[in-house]
């Protein structure tokens, strides 16, 4: 259970400071990787980004685990969780990118800002309440 005393408030906000940050890094090689794909190879849209999407969750993992939440979890519990909330969020991701640049005609890189945001609130829950849970409530 989440308490909401101010000792905790501060170690929530500078916890999800440290996942911006991560996910910062993250969302600027899944960037990359997008136009990388979009433009350079050209792919289209929505493939590109399940790939961009797919590597740079690699990083994140790595970095989350060690930098965000300080995980102590083995990999074997925590890598396989990571995937299922990462996988989830992919799902949201194409979904919003589909419907965006193929039902709506959106440009890519807009309707990916509005992916990443939704993605970014579904993975700090899913990575804190479950993947990287930790039982004292760090």
């Amino acid at each position: 259970m989440v308490q909401f005393s101010a000792p905790n408030l501060r170690a929530q906000v500078a916890r999800f400071t440290r996942f911006v940050i991560v996910g910062g890094f993250a969302t600027a090689l899944m960037y990359a990787l997008l136009l990388v794909g979009v433009e350079g190879l050209g792919m289209t849209p929505v493939p590109a980004s399940v790939v961009a999407y797919g590597l740079s969750a690699i990083a994140n993992y790595a970095l989350n685990r060690r930098l965000t939440f300080r995980s102590t979890q083995r990999h074997r519990v925590a890598l396989p969780r990571f995937a299922a909330v990462s996988g989830a969020g992919l799902i949201i991701n194409t979904l919003i990118m589909y419907v965006g640049t193929t039902m709506m005609n959106g440009h890519y890189l807009v309707v990916q800002i509005l992916a990443t945001a939704v993605v970014l609130l579904w993975n700090y829950l899913g990575s804190y309440l479950w993947t990287f849970h930790q039982p004292s409530g760090r």
